[in-house]
C-alpha cells in the first residue's frame, strides 16, 4: 500500500530550521516545538503509543528534529509516541489528512498518520493478514469528481445489486435478507437517514468504504451525496 523509506531508522528531515505553515482548514502548526499537524474529529475509541483515547477531537503533530508523534486535545497533551520511519504514497489524494487504524482483538491501534504535503509516519506495523481501518480529514479535497453511480458501483453494488434489487448471492453469504434499495422502507427514509446509514453504519451493515490508490477510507461529503442522489433515481 504504501513504501517504507530505505533509511527510515536514520535518514530524517531537518525539521528545525524549517517551519511550514499550513492554511488549509483542518491544518495547522502546533506550538514551536511541533512540527507540521492534522485535526481529526475520531468517532472511536483507540490507542496510540501505550495509552487508550476515547472518541474526540485531537490534533496529531510531529516533532522538530524528533522522530515523535504528539497527541494534543483542548486539554493539551495527551499521548506521544514513537515513529517507526517515514513512509510515502498517494497521499496528495488526502488534503485534509489521513490516519490508518490497525483492527486487532484489543481494539484500534494507530498505526499510519499522512499529514498533506509531508507524506506518511509508520507508528505500527500490521501482522500480514490483519485488517485496518482508514479515516480521512473533514477537510478533504480529492481531485476527482465521481458521477453517484460510480460511487454506487464501487461501494454499493456488491451486496444491494446493480439495480439495487439485491443480490442473492449476498443474501446467501450473510445469512440475511439485504434491504432492497428501490423499496418503499429505505425510499421512505430521510436524506439525512440515509446519510447517516453511509457514515456510521448500522444493524448488519458497516459504513460505507471506497479503495484508491491502496487506500480504503470512508466516503467523502461530495460522494455520499452523489450515492444518495442515485439511490433516488432507483425508487419504482
Amino acid at each position: 500500500m504504501q513504501q517504507v523509506n530505505g533509511k527510515c531508522a536514520t535518514a530524517r528531515r531537518f525539521m528545525a530550521f524549517i517551519l511550514v505553515t499550513f492554511f488549509a482548514a483542518g491544518m495547522a502548526l502546533g506550538q514551536s516545538s511541533f512540527g507540521p499537524s492534522v485535526h481529526f474529529n475520531i468517532p472511536y475509541a483507540f490507542t496510540v503509543g501505550s495509552k487508550v483515547l476515547p472518541a474526540g477531537t485531537y490534533t496529531f503533530s510531529t516533532s522538530l528534529g524528533f522522530m515523535k508523534l504528539t497527541v494534543q486535545s483542548e486539554k493539551g497533551v495527551l499521548a506521544t509516541a514513537p515513529v517507526i520511519c517515514d513512509i510515502s504514497g498517494p497521499n496528495e489524494l488526502f488534503d485534509g489528512g489521513y490516519l490508518v487504524f490497525d483492527k486487532t482483538d484489543s481494539g484500534l491501534i494507530l498505526s499510519e498518520v499522512w499529514i498533506s504535503g509531508k507524506g506518511g509516519e509508520l507508528l505500527h506495523p500490521i501482522p500480514k493478514g490483519d485488517s485496518r481501518l482508514g479515516l480521512i480529514g473533514t477537510s478533504l479535497n480529492m481531485k476527482r469528481s465521481y458521477p453517484g453511480k460510480t460511487v454506487y458501483g464501487l461501494t454499493c453494488a456488491r451486496c444491494h445489486g446493480d439495480n439495487g434489487m439485491g443480490n442473492p448471492e449476498a443474501d446467501k453469504f450473510y445469512n440475511i435478507t439485504i434491504p432492497r434499495l428501490s423499496s418503499a422502507a429505505v425510499q421512505g427514509m430521510s436524506d439525512a437517514q440515509i446519510r447517516l446509514q453511509i457514515t456510521q453504519g448500522g444493524s448488519a451493515m458497516p459504513p460505507v468504504e471506497i479503495e484508491e490508490s491502496g487506500f480504503k477510507h470512508r466516503l467523502p461529503p461530495q460522494d455520499v451525496e452523489a450515492v444518495i442522489a442515485y439511490v433516488r433515481t432507483l425508487k419504482q
